[in-house]
């Protein structure tokens, strides 16, 4: 139980440091997503059933899904303001929020699905 801990610390550490190396690279937008999403995900799977290696790799596979989308909806955003002009930049800033609750509770439901246990618990008669 004591390495599990320190896996936990380790990661947590790495996530926290990871955020503030990446400030200066990445946009508040996607810094509040990550933070929102490191928060609920451990908050709420951490206490489930699985091992901790699992949880931990599922954390870095959504912190790496966190960035992706949001580069890649922020190139989106930006594409479509040069084209179509201000009007959309404060649709995306309205928009922004909403999509990346998408992401956040799909990724969060698929999680719980990989940590359930697939065997039937044996009744005990």
């Amino acid at each position: 139980m004591r390495m599990n801990h320190i896996l936990l610390v380790l990661l947590l550490g790495e996530v926290i440091s990871f955020m503030f190396l990446s400030f200066f690279l990445i946009s508040r937008e996607t810094i509040f997503t990550l933070v929102m999403f490191n928060f609920l995900f451990i908050s709420l799977t951490f206490p489930l059933n699985g091992t901790l290696q699992r949880k931990i790799g599922m954390l870095l596979v959504g912190n790496v899904i966190c960035l992706f989308w949001t580069h890649l909806f922020s190139l989106f955003a930006a594409t479509v303001c040069s084209c179509f002009g201000g009007l959309y930049n404060a649709l995306f800033i309205i928009l922004n929020p909403f999509l990346n609750l998408i992401w956040i509770v799909s990724f969060w439901s698929i999680s719980l699905t990989l940590l359930t246990n697939s065997k039937k618990p044996k009744k005990q008669d």
